[in-house]
């Protein structure tokens, strides 16, 4: 069976379980198309991929003309073909379109609309009048994240074609974890573009209201990083926060051994990778449940808190704060845990899925 996957840009949260399914299914043959290696903004903010010419499970072709997606629809008239979004951008929704020549399977793998920008009613207007019609054409949608199930749901599609699904990082379990039993200070960390979304202004003002010991590394750059500054020297909680700036995605797993906690307050985050990072880095995730990844955090592991809630966030950090030590006695159970959404498990969770009628248990919600 042929694979094939059509993608704007070679997702580093994507690739890590895609190289792994012809290991985990020798019988699976897997091609990658993207419309860029990566993308100018994604560099910017810290984002990498490995070298693709290092990558021999799988094909990987970057920047086709239309000429050549047409010749690989002709070389495989049978393959599966993937699809990260209907209108991921002009490459993805061509291949799409040119898909209906043939009798093949399609599936998406996408995330839910983003109500942020405009309310449910415009994109539900906008679906019926654009993206409704090629609905009957898509066999199965990896969802990701519960308001990616919820849409597709709306649309009609029967619960054996909705596929709960994630995003996927590089494996580093191999990291050694710092024993920071000794240490005083409660150490958090956010890893994200400092912008209005993202909720650290909030984060930010919470902090102030918290006497003890706790510290806030924030690794990331954008258009807010003035503004978050101010509002530290306006509360007063400079010896409480440092910014650390943009690092590389290795630079930053290398790093997340040395912290307690991972925040991610978003307003809005469709899914929110750098939650992966964390859990397997073994951190206790303080999360946004506007966040995608909120699928990940149960009683354990993490708190998912609301931002409409005045003194939700505050109230998670406060736990945190005065059970630091229970926090630090679960890191190797939330590192061994992680497991479970490593490239192996995931890409073994995604052959499962293509031969089984039914939807199989993910890994994520075995045993929580």
């Amino acid at each position: 069976m042929i694979l094939i996957f059509w993608q704007n840009i070679v997702s580093p949260h994507q690739l890590p379980y895609i190289q792994n399914i012809a290991r985990v299914n020798n019988k699976l043959q897997v091609i990658l198309v993207a419309a860029e290696e990566m993308s100018a903004a994604r560099k910017r903010m810290g984002w990498g991929v490995e070298k693709i010419s290092n990558i021999n499970t799988v094909e990987i072709i970057v920047s086709p003309r239309n000429e050549t997606i047409k010749l690989i629809y002709k070389k495989y008239p049978n393959a599966q073909h993937f699809f990260s979004g209907l209108r991921a951008n002009p490459t993805v929704f061509y291949s799409f379109k040119h898909s209906l020549n043939y009798d093949v399977k399609r599936h998406l793998i996408t995330e839910g609309p983003t109500f942020y920008l405009r309310p449910k009613f415009l994109h539900l207007i906008r679906t019926i009048f654009q993206d409704k019609k090629y609905f009957k054409y898509i066999d199965k949608v990896f969802a990701i994240g519960e308001d990616a199930r919820e849409w597709y749901r709306l649309w009609g599609f029967k619960p054996n074609t909705i596929i709960p699904f994630v995003y996927c990082v590089e494996n580093h379990n191999s990291i050694e974890l710092n024993n920071r039993n000794n240490e005083p200070t409660l150490k958090l960390l956010f890893v994200g573009s400092l912008i209005k979304l993202k909720g650290i202004n909030n984060l930010l003002k919470k902090l102030s209201f918290l006497k003890t010991d706790i510290h806030l590394d924030i690794i990331g750059g954008g258009n807010e990083l003035d503004n978050l500054k101010e509002i530290v020297n306006e509360n007063n909680i400079q010896n409480k926060v440092s910014f650390i700036g943009v690092k590389t995605n290795y630079e930053t797993r290398s790093l997340m051994h040395n912290y307690d906690c991972l925040v991610l307050p978003s307003l809005y985050d469709g899914w929110g990778a750098v939650v992966n990072e964390g859990l397997m880095a073994g951190l206790f995730v303080i999360c946004s449940d506007q966040c995608g990844a909120k699928d990940l955090i149960n009683k354990w592991n993490g708190i998912v808190f609301s931002n409409e809630r005045k003194n939700n966030l505050l109230t998670a950090l406060t736990y945190c704060r005065n059970n630091i030590d229970i926090i630090r006695a679960k890191r190797n159970k939330i590192k061994e845990w992680s497991k479970c959404i490593a490239p192996e498990s995931i890409s073994s969770y995604f052959s499962d899925v293509l031969s089984s009628q039914k939807v199989p248990i993910p890994p994520w919600e075995k045993d929580n």
